[in-house]
């Protein structure tokens, strides 16, 4: 028979395993991610990631939200029309300050490959490219600018 501190020790320890285990289990964030060919777009330029999923149900209208080219913002909307025919996606990122918009389509919404227009550098989306659905491991790494330093 164990003493009550060994007891307590034991529950204690079996408790912190659980908790351990529980919180590994946990489900990771569902993002997905794009990548745009054409144009200006190829690479690191083209590659997008949101969170959340695509929507693929009639009327759905999320907002897309996520990072461009692996560091920089890019925000916008992605709607599925009443009849469920496609998706489009509309956003405004920022890579390295410099605007960029696209508007792709994706026919049906389950699709992986769709088309639109797009543009870098420019306030416009006249740039024919391609987008593909891709696994969000071929995000880009890229290192956060570098701070300004005042000199001494």
């Amino acid at each position: 028979m164990q003493s009550g501190t060994a007891r307590h020790r034991n529950l204690v320890c079996f408790a912190a395993f659980a908790a351990i285990t529980m919180l590994s289990a946990a489900p990771a964030r569902a993002d997905f991610c794009m990548q745009l060919n054409g144009g200006s777009f190829s690479g690191d330029l083209g590659f997008f990631r949101f969170q959340g999923r695509l929507p693929t149900a009639p009327g759905a209208m999320v907002a897309l939200h996520g990072r461009a080219a692996g560091l920089d913002p890019v925000f916008g909307a992605a709607t599925v029309p009443t009849d469920g025919s496609y998706v489009e996606l509309g956003a405004t990122f920022f890579i390295d300050a410099t605007e960029g918009q696209f508007d792709v389509t994706f026919f049906p919404p389950g699709a992986k490959n769709g088309s639109g227009y797009a543009d870098y550098g420019t306030y416009d989306v006249n740039q024919s490219v391609t987008a593909k659905i891709v696994h969000c491991g071929l995000e880009p790494v890229r290192a956060a600018h570098a701070l300004l330093r005042k000199p001494r």
